[in-house]
């Protein structure tokens, strides 16, 4: 027997049955894309602003070296000695500062380079004969000790003999005073004794030292309150004093070389 075949569904009229459910509308059309980047490495992403680079400090110029105090004052006893006389008067002070802070060092330069030049060339320069004469190593060291204490003593004495001078003219007689002209003014013979590092010409040296005379002239009124009508014989007078102790201090030195 034949199975009977199920009776065909009704086609709705005027088309062809739906094969399936009706999909929901689509959506509005979304606009066209631009045109695609070109492929590549991909850039960094922007980070913070960069840092402005600190610019390196400007280097400090270098400040000049000072002199020592009392090469300073040799100076512009040289090149100021005007200003500097009227310093030096008005300066509150006493005998051992003035030792201490300028006569030491400044009294040792001759008997060091006396040493030092006795040591190297075996010989020393004498004032008394304009010369040299020869010396050891042992020599040498005694001579520059014994003429460097006796420049310190030189000093003071020479003070003293300012100071009687000063009140024989109707200057002030002040000690202090007196030991600031005679360390002071004797800065020109202190700083020739150099020449004494080359024996030969250490007589030429001394010449130099000649300059203390105007020293002499320049800080006795002002320092010593001398009446200036009385300057020469001041300056005479004190110069013959000191040119009596170097001559001194010379010819013991040349006594202990020679002998």
């Amino acid at each position: 027997m034949r199975t009977p075949q199920p009776p065909n569904p009704p086609r709705p009229p005027g088309g062809t049955p739906p094969r399936g459910p009706t999909p929901p509308p689509r959506g509005p059309t979304p606009p066209p894309r631009g045109p695609t980047p070109p492929r590549g490495p991909t850039a960094p992403k922007a980070g913070p602003p960069p840092r402005p680079t600190a610019k390196p400090a400007a280097a400090k110029p270098r400040a000049a070296r000072k002199l020592p105090a009392w090469l300073a004052r040799a100076q512009r006893l040289l090149l100021q000695p005007t200003q500097e006389w009227a310093a030096i008067a008005a300066e509150f002070a006493s005998a051992g500062p003035i030792f201490m802070r300028f006569v030491v060092p400044m009294a040792a330069l001759g008997p060091l380079a006396a040493t030092i030049g006795g040591i190297v060339f075996g010989e020393r320069g004498s004032l008394l004969t304009f010369g040299t004469v020869p010396i050891n190593l042992g020599t040498a060291v005694q001579a520059g000790v014994l003429e460097y204490v006796l420049n310190l003593v030189g000093v003071y004495g020479l003070a003293i003999a300012i100071e009687l001078i000063a009140g024989s003219i109707g200057g002030q007689k002040n000690r202090v005073q007196a030991l600031k002209v005679a360390a002071y003014a004797s800065t020109p013979f202190w700083l020739a004794g150099v020449f004494a590092l080359f024996p030969r010409i250490e007589p030429l040296g001394m010449l130099l030292g000649l300059y203390s005379i105007r020293l002499f002239a320049q800080g006795l009124p002002v320092v010593m309150k001398a009446p200036r009508d009385k300057t020469a014989a001041f300056t005479l007078l004190t110069s013959i004093a000191a040119a009596l102790i170097v001559l001194v201090i010379t010819a013991v030195i040349t006594r202990l070389v020679v002998a």
